[in-house]
């Protein structure tokens, strides 16, 4: 939130607060409405009444605030424009139109106003400005203002009472069914209701004519009314209590799963309210995580979907669904994506497992949500990104004007402990789903008859993102929409439909899409039901009986790292050294452990009729981490995988790898699915790893590999995204090596020297041109504001090493002019010196001073020691430098201090650590004791053999991916052997 009171600088106030005072007098009459409405409840005290009176009329000016802020400002300056000598009459476009939304198919629209609003941002604040506020208040608050504001805003007053109506009628059900259903309350209270004391209206979404969840205090205590059907939840309270009438090892009753207790009425019901409390020690914790199992398993059995962080309520040991109505969810098939129908095979399966129950950590992709989990066991405190939220900035003068603020995620109390672990208990979780699934399939078991119950109740169906139908109702209630209610009609209809494009199941017909945007029209989320009937229930018991539970358990056991933003804030992992490592028979343990990576990668694939192939696990993207089919990318998608099945399957007509049965076809069917993702998916990034660079080096790896023409002339094509001036380099804010644009320096010269086409080098040149436009150069040297690490940092992935290294060998080809050769090689040395202000000589490392880490010293390629020493090298080979050689000696030094023994992936682990300690350009360093080759490969075979494969993530999940899993350790063991000359990943070569 942002905006400043006049005369103090620093008040920061919520924009609610701003035009109470007219929002409040355009209400009076719905105010007064409303009292009459509830004298006529005589079974209500005064008391109440007033209570209820008070409740109702802030709601509605909670609501009205929010539609019609935008309308305020816009007048206020065409107040102000007037006492100056402009135009009243133009203030009406000015803002962000119907137009703005057109580009996203998501229904994402920019809630920051340029024109008028924008325009006053250079205001200055003063005396004039503030009698300009004061002047415009008043006015606002005359009776009759709104019908003034007739001829710019045709439909306003009815567009203001109809949400008021609604929200009047609400108020005066809600009284009526209180009055009526008082006596009935009891159970949920364990005494008589008493007197109404207080109600909160809007906890939640508006439905169905203004209709919201709300909390109510009475004398007795606490309820929960909610104005729909609530056979579902009273249902879903009945399955349980048969469920562990005979569930072995059951939890004690007070420390199952369950619903809240729910009075169901006809058409609406009331609820226990549940207390959200903290676990009371580590027991309490270990029987909350396993109950948290046991809701996967019941929400998986009864298709559950939507059981984000507000629908689950930590009460001690007990997570408590607190919104059943998401049941029997029946995901609709998606059109053929063209990328190889193993792609759809696995997407088919992502989409039925319990990802879809909401409850396991996943990271939203919409623009105002992207990178947020809301997920009931994530959400974690200090892993959310900032979000969007719209703010009234200068509040109380004539230079107010809407912004954009980053603001934290509300917190919810989904959490059993203040900050959890999840990585601590996630083996709980897996055993109680196991367990509970086990009991539904027990024999004797008929499913059918378990969910009969159901039949007859209401369920919702989740057919659009709720932020879709907020973005959307924002532009509908904007002035030029009010302006041109009819455009923005059209413009709302040509959204939807787009929308239902990529999002099969949504609805398509022009009467419902006109019913959706009727609900928007009043500020309502639209909401789509359906009554349970034996079908609903045959599908969902088929569904169930046809799942994978392999993928089931893999899902579960992968979606811990869908929690954590990125790899340096999870959980602290122990080290664990290999136990006397030893490099006896090392050929034959390293052709075995090659032949054993490569039936698990093949294994784990999933295939198509039509041979495609591809996989399932946890990708890193710009959002962060999530389960997904794999990208087309080389740091955890398809690109690594692929690269590495083609260098299993050279190294096997080499004789340096034993054969094995289907790595040919597997890498085909890879092969053929890279093709179809880089050419049918937008590409994230220009990155070396993550996007359009990491394509292009991925292809020539492949033309090394193999020889055919074809992959070059593809390296090629893909390189036409990186071209001077096109969208990935212009507009990028990654820069890094990783995900920006540095990255792709390296593959642009190797697709030149490759093809023998300076317009490469040219490309090359452009991007570091660019590089040195974004540098911040200071007396400690020179770094870059990235998006992941905007205060510049050091390292080789994401920092100034890998950037200057970059720099360093453009300035070594021959791109750009001399001049340009020389600023490069200066500003590379700048980054160099950055990175040496890091360096601790008590510790012997660089210090990594990312934000949010515990740990101040890395010995990881990414973010540490090797990462730098790996640069070095290359340089120090290249130009004769000592002081990279120095820099090299240094990084060697400390990552043999610290060792081996954290996980095998080449980008944050002991294969990494081998890469570097391995390399031949240390030459005869001496004063470099760190071992043998043979003892460092001893290191890596005998870790291997004694703890298998371990990721850097979640140590158990599987992931396929070059960079931080299968693909890796895989590639690591083939490049063993002395006579292998395979790209390095690690150095772009």
């Amino acid at each position: 939130m942002s905006g400043s009171a006049p005369g103090d600088g620093a008040e920061r106030r919520h924009e609610a607060d701003w035009f109470a005072r007219p929002v409040r007098s355009i209400a009076r009459p719905w105010r007064d409405e409303l009292a009459r409405r509830l004298t006529a409840v005589a079974a209500l005290g005064r008391d109440e009444r007033d209570v209820l009176l008070e409740a109702g009329h802030t709601a509605l000016t909670r609501s009205l605030h929010a539609k019609l802020s935008r309308l305020l400002l816009i007048e206020l300056h065409a107040l102000r424009l007037t006492a100056g000598g402009g135009r009243v009459g133009t203030s009406h476009g000015s803002g962000d139109s119907p137009g703005a939304a057109s580009g996203s198919p998501s229904a994402t629209v920019s809630t920051t106003a340029p024109g008028a609003e924008s325009a006053a941002a250079s205001g200055a604040e003063s005396a004039s400005d503030t009698a300009t506020w004061a002047a415009f208040v008043e006015q606002a608050c005359e009776d009759g203002y709104v019908d003034r504001l007739a001829e710019r805003y045709p439909t306003l007053g009815a567009r203001i009472a109809a949400v008021a109506r609604l929200s009047v009628a609400a108020t005066a059900s809600f009284a009526e069914r209180l009055a009526a259903d008082r006596e009935l309350l009891r159970p949920l209270l364990g005494a008589p209701a008493g007197e109404l004391r207080a109600v909160v209206f809007g906890a939640g979404d508006s439905h169905r004519g203004g209709l919201t969840v709300s909390r109510v205090d009475c004398a007795a205590g606490s309820i929960m009314y909610k104005p729909r059907p609530s056979g579902t939840d009273v249902a879903l309270g009945a399955l349980l209590d048969e469920l562990f009438t005979d569930f072995p090892d059951a939890p004690a009753p007070d420390r199952r799963i369950r619903v809240p207790r729910t009075l169901a009425r006809d058409g609406y019901g009331w609820a226990e309210f549940i207390r959200h409390r903290y676990c009371a020690d580590d027991a309490e914790l270990a029987a909350f995580y396993r109950n948290v199992g046991h809701w996967l398993a019941v929400l998986r059995f009864t298709g559950g979907t939507d059981m984000h962080a507000e629908n689950m309520i930590a009460a001690g040991p007990v997570p408590v669904i607190v919104d059943g109505e998401t049941l029997f969810d029946a995901p609709a098939p998606f059109p053929p994506s063209g990328q190889g129908d193993a792609v759809d095979v696995a997407a088919a399966a992502i989409r039925r497992t319990v990802l879809r129950t909401g409850l396991l950590p996943v990271r939203g992709t919409g623009f105002a949500l992207a990178g947020v989990d809301i997920s009931g066991v994530g959400a974690l405190l200090g892993q959310q990104p900032l979000i969007p939220n719209p703010v009234i900035a200068d509040g109380g003068t004539a230079a107010a004007r809407f912004e954009v603020d980053l603001v934290a995620m509300p917190t919810a109390g989904n959490h059993p402990s203040p900050t959890p672990v999840l990585s601590a208990y996630w083996d709980r979780i897996l055993a109680g789903f196991r367990e509970m699934t086990a009991h539904l399939h027990r024999p004797g078991t008929d499913p059918q008859r378990l969910l009969r119950r159901f039949e007859g109740a209401r369920a919702r169906r989740i057919l659009r993102p709720t932020q879709a139908y907020v973005d959307i109702g924002r532009m509908l209630w904007h002035p030029a929409s009010l302006h041109d209610e009819a455009a923005a009609v059209e413009r709302a209809r040509d959204i939807l439909r787009r929308n239902a494009e990529v999002l099969p199941g949504a609805p398509t017909d022009r009467a419902a899409i006109d019913a959706e945007i009727a609900d928007l029209l009043v500020g309502d989320v639209p909401m789509f039901g359906f009554t349970v009937d034996p079908a609903a229930v045959r599908a969902t018991v088929e569904d169930w009986r046809t799942a994978d539970l392999a993928l089931e358990e893999s899902v579960i056991q992968d979606a811990l790292v869908g929690a954590y933003l990125n790899e340096r804030s999870l959980p602290e992992r122990v080290q664990a050294a290999a136990r006397d490592p030893h490099a006896r028979d090392r050929e034959r343990r390293r052709r075995g452990l090659a032949a054993q990576m490569v039936r698990r990668l093949c294994d784990g694939a999933v295939r198509g009729e039509d041979g495609t192939v591809t996989w399932i696990s946890p990708v890193f993207t710009p959002a962060g981490w999530s389960i997904r089919v794999l990208p087309a990318d080389l740091y955890t998608g398809q690109g690594g995988v692929a690269l590495t099945l083609a260098e299993y399957v050279r190294e096997v007509r080499a004789g340096r790898a034993d054969p094995v049965p289907g790595v040919a076809e597997t890498f085909e069917g890879a092969l053929r699915v890279l093709v179809g993702t880089e050419d049918r998916t937008a590409t994230p990034s220009p990155g070396a790893f993550s996007g359009a660079a990491s394509q292009v080096w991925t292809w020539l790896a492949l033309h090394r590999v193999l020889g055919d023409d074809w992959l070059l002339e593809r390296a090629a094509a893909r390189a036409q995204l990186l071209a001077p001036r096109g969208r990935l380099v212009e507009d990028d804010v990654e820069v890094d090596l990783l995900n920006g644009a540095a990255g792709a320096v390296v593959p642009l010269l190797n697709l030149a020297a490759a093809t023998g086409q300076d317009r490469w080098l040219g490309a090359a040149a452009h991007i570091g041109r660019r590089l040195e436009g974004l540098a911040t150069i200071e007396g400690s040297g020179a770094r870059w504001t990235t998006r992941l690490n905007p205060e510049g940092i050091g390292g080789f992935a994401h920092g100034a090493t890998g950037i200057g290294w970059a720099l360093t060998r453009l300035a070594l080809s021959g791109a750009g002019t001399a001049a340009d050769r020389r600023g490069w090689t200066r500003l590379a040395e700048r980054a160099f010196a950055y990175q040496e202000s890091l360096y601790r000589p008590e510790d012997g490392n660089w210090l990594d001073v990312r934000v949010g880490a515990e740990e101040d010293f890395f010995t990881s390629w990414c973010h540490g020691s090797a990462g730098v020493g790996i640069g070095m090298l290359d340089l120090h080979r290249r130009t004769g430098d000592p002081v990279h050689l120095d820099m090299a000696r240094r990084a060697a030094r400390a990552c043999a201090a610290e060792g081996f023994g954290w996980s095998h992936t080449l980008c944050h682990g002991d294969l990494g650590l081998w890469e570097f300690l391995t390399s031949p350009d240390f030459g005869s360093a001496s004063d470099v004791d760190f071992g043998r080759a043979s003892d460092l490969d001893g290191e890596i075979l005998t870790g291997l053999e004694q703890r298998g494969p371990v990721g850097g993530l979640a140590r158990e999940a599987f992931s396929p991916s070059l960079m931080s899993g299968l693909s890796g350790v895989l590639h690591t063991l083939l490049r063993m052997h002395h006579g292998v000359t395979l790209p390095n990943p690690l150095l772009l070569d």
